[in-house]
């Protein structure tokens, strides 16, 4: 392996002595020991190529009487190994593939030449790398007789033969991909598999490595039965048997060739783009622009090229602005904006903006990639301009905190599920045992689910997409049912659970969001008594003016005074060190206290350590006191049974589980079954079978999505039942499956008795 201390030899060829002069500072700087030779004519080119014997040759592309690509074409012929990187002034796209392959090993543009020490020391490693593997193949080749079930193992095709052509031997891979048999491919020869390579360049090769010369080069390979297969062939002399042989190494190089081309297609495809396209070096200096920002921009290519994107600066933007941007894309991540520019003649003009590093093999950022659409228009029609939400930072021990409860409350209940489900697996269990069991998986579940549907709670109320759905809620009976809900789990720990009413029947009402006051006060109950071992919890309600106090108090643990100024923050339990005693992710408090502020209220608490706490918050009280009306109903499992049997019903759904597990709830309890593995098979089933009465709708398919097939479906028979389902639970995905054309919407994981109920409400 090269390293910089190691002195190495190079041959400048360049005509400008200060241009060498200031490469040689270049790679001097960079720590690299070397002695160097400068020549400038073909002549002595080929003397000190010949008594100095560089390690590596750094040639201008243009010189007066002499040139880079004979000194290229010099160099290759002396020595196929020998490291060339071209250093030219300007160089463009053909040029600098025309240098790659003839042979230069890379190529440095005067104007980054701080990059030429780094080409040097990469490009002797690479050369010095490429000659140790030469060396090894030859110690291979000399050994192939001992060594013949190697090279039968071998991926690539191998092939053994005199210098007229003849076939000695080849390898099992050559039978295998070719499709011949061993006596055909020796009638054949190595050349007669050959399809572009005429005998003249066949006998020049051959010749050149009877000469000693390993030869590398690329051909087409046909099969017998027709395929053209594009190779790269390395062939070098070797002893067999005692007398000389050309032993060739065929490797398929097809994926290669296919990317290459992908490569291209996707230069012309940034060129012709109709969107701006900018590259840069890591410092921002532009390399690169295509014609759809010179457009754009007003800036010529030779404009823009060396200067950095802030000569579309604005001003617009504040310093912030810039170092958010600069934070996030140095720190390896894309981002995504729109920007106020100024073009060349100084009009304003707004973009939409995605600008992303480009990393080497070593994960090094090596460029920045800009792409800038031209939006002016489209924001013109905008009335409300985003406004970017600024995100508040956790402090560095609440991310250690969630990122260890996040692990600690995703990884126990999923140690209980695939522990106890493998458990499950022994034939010797008992009834008892396995009930267990399965209450313990199921358990388990419920807690991963619970999690789960914090975070995307959480998620929602950051996102600004969770809405109020006001209703007149009467306190007093939600203040029954959660005694109700809670009174045996209190009785389980022998704590006392007592409620305090604060005013009549008729005069407890209030017109709030009922789901989220009664989430607020679950998370508080739950909480107390969670943290409750022994003594009372209390929760109610007092009247105050206009508005409702509402409290839960506990003769619990207690919160110390540190940990009250962040309990409301997320991600935060009441005692980080107990995180281990008390399951839960941290997220119940931050949610409650968004829900009271989107109820327009307030919430507190009052603790002192092992002495218990207590919560208050507020709600606003309405004026009018009017009856509540109780219209929701409940279906019973038995019923959806029944309406079951009378029912044809098409389930598309693509996921393995989720198919077996609809189909244990529903085959053999409904007429027909059928399934769909993507959208456009349940449209076609639909149609063959125009009797199907409910069609169970996953929403992510591939081929056609649940929305698509949906609305294929409706236009056949607009009143057959459609319903949704989906494990993204994404804000957003109900109001979509409506506007498709569904009858209603289950979010995954769903239980036999939430399944029962839908189908008992649309198919009764």
């Amino acid at each position: 392996m090269y390293k910089k201390n190691q002195p190495i030899k190079i041959l400048f060829v360049e005509d400008l002595p200060t241009d060498a002069e200031m490469a040689r500072r270049e790679i001097q700087k960079e720590g690299i020991k070397f002695t160097y030779r400068l020549v400038d004519s073909e002549s002595d080119f080929r003397k000190e190529l010949a008594d100095f014997n560089p390690d590596i040759v750094v040639s201008d592309y243009s010189m007066p009487s002499f040139d880079g690509m004979s000194a290229l074409k010099i160099t290759r012929a002396h020595s196929p190994f020998l490291p060339f990187v071209v250093l030219t002034g300007s160089m463009n796209e053909e040029t600098a593939v025309s240098c790659m392959k003839a042979g230069a090993n890379d190529y440095v543009i005067k104007e980054q030449i701080k990059r030429l020490p780094f080409a040097v020391a990469e490009t002797i490693e690479k050369s010095r790398t490429r000659i140790e593997k030469v060396r090894m193949q030859q110690q291979l080749q000399s050994s192939l007789e001992e060594y013949r079930d190697l090279i039968n193992g071998m991926s690539e095709t191998v092939w053994i033969f005199q210098p007229n052509g003849k076939l000695l031997d080849v390898n099992n891979t050559a039978v295998e991909i070719l499709g011949y048999t061993r006596e055909e491919l020796s009638q054949k020869g190595p050349w007669g598999v050959n399809s572009n390579l005429t005998n003249e360049a066949m006998a020049k090769i051959a010749d050149a490595v009877l000469n000693g010369k390993v030869q590398f080069f690329q051909t087409v390979h046909t099969t017998k039965a027709g395929k053209n297969i594009p190779v790269e062939v390395v062939s070098s002399l070797i002893k067999y048997r005692g007398e000389k042989a050309i032993l060739s190494v065929v490797r398929d190089i097809t994926d290669r060739i296919e990317i290459e081309d992908q490569l291209k297609l996707l230069s012309r495809s940034v060129e012709q783009s109709p969107v701006a396209t900018i590259i840069t070096n890591p410092e921002g200096t532009i390399e690169y622009v295509n014609k759809a920002f010179t457009k754009i921009s007003g800036y010529l290519y030779e404009e823009a090229i060396g200067k950095t994107p802030r000569i579309l600066k604005s001003g617009k933007h504040t310093n912030e602005f810039y170092n958010d941007l600069w934070t996030t894309i140095k720190s390896g991540k894309e981002w995504h904006g729109e920007m106020m520019n100024r073009n060349k003649s100084g009009e304003m003009y707004w973009a939409d903006v995605s600008i992303s590093p480009m990393l080497n093999s070593n994960g090094e950022i090596t460029h920045f990639i800009s792409v800038r659409e031209d939006v002016t228009e489209k924001k013109n029609m905008i009335d409300n301009l985003v406004k970017a939400k600024e995100k508040a930072e956790e402090s560095d021990r609440l991310k250690s905190a969630f990122l260890a409860n996040m692990s600690h409350e995703i990884r126990t209940p999923m140690n209980g599920i695939l522990g106890f489900t493998e458990l499950l697996k022994e034939p010797k269990l008992s009834g008892k045992e396995q009930k267990e069991y399965i209450r313990i998986i199921q358990k388990s579940g419920e807690r991963m689910l619970n999690t789960i549907n914090d975070l995307i709670e959480i998620s929602r109320i950051e996102s600004g997409t969770l809405d109020i759905q006001t209703t007149e809620v009467n306190v007093n009976v939600l203040i029954d049912y959660l005694y109700n809900f809670f009174k045996a789990d209190a009785d389980k720990k022998g704590l006392i659970l007592t409620q305090e009413k604060g005013t009549t029947f008729s005069n407890a009402f209030i017109k709030t969001d009922q789901e989220k006051l009664n989430k607020v006060f679950v998370n508080l109950i739950k909480n107390a008594i969670k943290y409750t071992h022994e003594g009372s919890v209390a929760f109610g309600y007092r009247m105050q003016d206009d508005e409702m106090e509402f409290f839960v108090k506990d003769t619990g643990i207690g919160i110390d005074k540190e940990q009250q100024k962040v309990v409301f923050e997320r991600f935060v339990q009441a005692d980080l060190s107990i995180s281990k005693l008390y399951e839960g992710a941290g997220l119940g408090l931050s949610i409650a206290k968004a829900y009271i502020g989107m109820l327009g209220g307030e919430i507190w608490l009052q603790s002192e350590k092992s002495k218990g706490t207590q919560f208050f918050f507020t709600i606003p009280q309405m004026n009018d006191k009017t009856e509540l009306e109780h219209t929701n109903s409940v279906h019973e499992p038995e019923a959806g049974n029944s309406v079951l049997n009378k029912l044809t019903i098409l389930v598309a759904e693509d996921d393995f589980s989720g198919k077996v597990y609809l189909s244990e709830l529903l085959d053999g309890k409904c007429k027909k079954l059928f399934f769909a593995e993507n959208g456009e098979e349940a449209v076609r089933l639909f149609s063959e079978h125009p009797d199907i009465d409910l069609i169970l709708m996953d929403i992510k398919m591939p081929e056609m999505n649940g929305f698509q097939a949906t609305r294929e479906i409706k236009k056949v028979n607009p009143e057959v039942v459609v319903i949704a389902q989906t494990a993204c639970a994404l804000s957003g995905d109900k109001e979509k499956a409506f506007n498709a054309g569904c009858n209603d919407y289950l979010t995954k994981p769903f239980s036999r008795e939430n399944l029962l109920e839908m189908v008992t409400k649309y198919c009764t």
